[in-house]
């Protein structure tokens, strides 16, 4: 539908990870129809999937970001006279978040080439969307763990990335609700007994 401007109420806000928003309000406003009245449902389902891909390939793109800033932190920062690399439990928890980053990278390309093949699949959508949630969550509560109190600073961009990847994560649906729709699917496989 058509809507004008002047007929809807808009009230702006700026979310927690630093993006703009809006509240708009339709309040028995004119609308004039864009085409012929039809079931728009199969086109509303995939332009989400098609959304949800590009929330996976951001989400990997910023937990890549935070990983190499993390990395490179721990290389730089001494503590008793040698790097922080040096502490083998502190590089073991990087090689956890690149598993993790390497994971949601996986399943975000799947979710990519599923639809470059046409396959437009809300099952699909949900699996990518639910293992970039977990690995989203690991790597940046991961990051600033590592990094210390400059982890939460306004001037350091981790808390920031943090944050965009909690926004990621809970639009669309959180995992917990991608969970739920991967549960609702398994009558749907031959070898789980339910």
């Amino acid at each position: 539908f058509l809507v004008d401007a002047a007929d809807v109420t808009r009230q702006g806000y700026r979310t927690f990870d630093g993006q703009r928003g809006a509240q708009v309000t339709l309040d028995a406003t004119p609308a004039e129809p864009l085409g012929e009245a039809a079931d728009a449902g199969g086109a509303i389902t995939n332009a989400l999937v098609r959304i949800s891909a590009g929330l996976c390939a951001e989400a990997v793109g910023v937990m890549d970001e935070s990983l190499r800033l993390t990395t490179d932190y721990l290389k730089q920062r001494k503590q008793f006279g040698v790097t922080l690399s040096k502490f083998q439990t502190l590089t073991q928890r990087a090689a956890d978040m690149y598993m993790s980053l390497e994971l949601a990278r996986s399943m975000g390309t799947y979710a990519a080439m599923s639809i470059a093949d046409g396959e437009l699949d809300p099952v699909i959508a949900a699996r990518a969307k639910l293992q970039i949630g977990r690995s989203g969550r690991h790597i940046s509560q991961e990051s600033i763990q590592l990094h210390g109190g400059i982890g939460v600073t306004a001037e350091y961009p981790v808390g920031h990335y943090a944050a965009r990847l909690t926004a990621i994560e809970h639009t669309l649906g959180s995992s917990a609700d991608q969970l739920r729709t991967l549960v609702g699917q398994l009558d749907s496989y031959e070898i789980a007994t339910l």
